[in-house]
């Protein structure tokens, strides 16, 4: 790039100004991020299910690339806003991003999300009382949302189903996952992370292990996101996690045959691999069954 297009570019940015999209070498900065980058290819359709405010659809987007989708589901109406502008603002090329203003779960229904001292990405559509419970000493806020189903959302729109899905709704990815029943019996399998944490879940009343045999059922096998790195393990509902996983909350899902060549990307990622995974961040207490 000439020198006086770079000095632009760069008074541009100093000031906010938009500009024509362009292209960008980036690196991740995060664990999950590194998980993402070594999964994802282009031409993917990834759903951000639970997606706050973007920073996962984003970097998804310049993943998959322009001949790539993403869909953003993002119920709650100040993280949606947020994540609009920001995916707006935004000027590196990518994949298209479609911004949907409603949760998912296994019916379609108005429902309240429950938001613990104004902290929006820790919103839940677990029982008010139940998430209090959670949430030691926090004020907790409703807001009124949408619910629909993948199904429903794949009959409705037409867009092809998604070969990538991350999954964060505090607790309720047990819905999510049972509202795409039709999408799994007509045998699609898409890569999946989710977050799994024991207790959040507990708000919904059940055990990590009802969503783990779910997934074990239809064929997926996992790895946990642990600090060490990707730790293989078979859930059993004695012991659905691997003990290294108790400052972890982040599943990835796979099917073995399907996912063969995805997983060897991760192969670097796994626990006792020469290369050391970026810190994870820790979760907010124990993920203890």
């Amino acid at each position: 790039m000439p020198m006086m297009t770079r000095v632009k570019r760069a008074l541009k940015e100093l000031f906010g100004a938009r500009q024509w999209p362009r292209r960008e070498v980036f690196h991740p900065t995060s664990y999950d991020e590194q998980i993402y980058q070594a999964l994802a290819r282009p031409g993917d359709v990834c759903f951000d299910v639970g997606a706050n405010q973007g920073e996962v659809s984003l970097f998804l987007a310049k993943l998959v690339g322009e001949s790539g989708l993403v869909v953003a589901f993002e119920p709650l109406w100040p993280m949606f806003l947020r994540l609009c502008r920001d995916i707006q603002f935004d000027t590196i090329l990518k994949a298209p991003i479609i911004t949907v203003p409603v949760g998912l779960a296994d019916i379609k229904k108005h429902t309240a999300i429950n938001v613990p001292n104004g902290h929006f990405g820790m919103g839940s559509v677990a029982d008010a009382a139940a998430w209090a419970k959670v949430q030691p000493g926090a004020r907790i806020d409703s807001y009124q949302i949408e619910l629909t189903t993948i199904d429903s959302f794949l009959g409705e729109s037409r867009l092809q189903p998604p070969t990538f899905m991350k999954i964060d709704v505090e607790g309720a990815e047990l819905f999510v996952l049972r509202g795409a029943a039709q999408l799994f019996n007509e045998g699609h399998r898409p890569l999946m992370h989710i977050e799994i944490f024991a207790p959040w879940e507990r708000a919904f009343g059940y055990h990590p292990w009802t969503p783990l045999s779910w997934l074990l059922e239809r064929g997926y096998r996992f790895l946990f996101a642990c600090p060490s790195g990707l730790v293989d393990h078979l859930p059993t509902e004695a012991r659905p996690f691997p003990p290294e996983y108790v400052m972890g909350y982040n599943v990835l899902a796979y099917e073995p045959v399907a996912h063969a060549e995805r997983l060897d990307g991760v192969r670097h990622l796994r626990a006792g691999s020469l290369t050391k995974p970026l810190p994870m961040s820790p979760p907010p207490q124990p993920n203890d069954f």
